[in-house]
């Protein structure tokens, strides 16, 4: 019993791996709420100071200017054993995950380091 459900858990979740939609940032708002992959390169990334301690990575131009924004919440940022905001800063990376809305702009909520992958 315990093998087949080892099976069923690792084919589903290599199914879920696998079927990442690749979409281009631009067109990121016609998939909200569905599992995506985008692949671009990152035009910047900072943590604010003071209370508010997301980490935004951004995409297609600077804030306010972007087309597209990784979040990270502050509870997941123990889960990156470094500064995501300088680790990924400049770089191409590819980032899955759902995509969802914010105050108009698309956006994923990165909770793990592995969704976000260094081109």
């Amino acid at each position: 019993m315990f093998r087949i459900l080892s099976t069923l858990c690792f084919t589903l979740t290599t199914y879920l791996i696998i079927a990442q939609t690749l979409v281009p940032i631009d067109s990121v708002s016609t998939h909200m709420g569905q599992h995506i992959k985008i692949c671009d390169k990152v035009t910047d990334a900072f943590k604010p100071a003071g209370d508010n301690k997301m980490t935004y990575i951004n995409f297609g131009g600077k804030y306010p200017n972007n087309t597209f924004t990784v979040v990270i919440f502050a509870s997941d940022l123990p889960n990156f054993p470094f500064a995501p905001a300088d680790h990924y800063k400049n770089q191409k990376v590819c980032v899955t995950g759902m995509a969802a809305e914010y105050k108009g702009k698309p956006q994923i909520v990165a909770r793990f380091p592995d969704q976000i992958e260094i081109q």
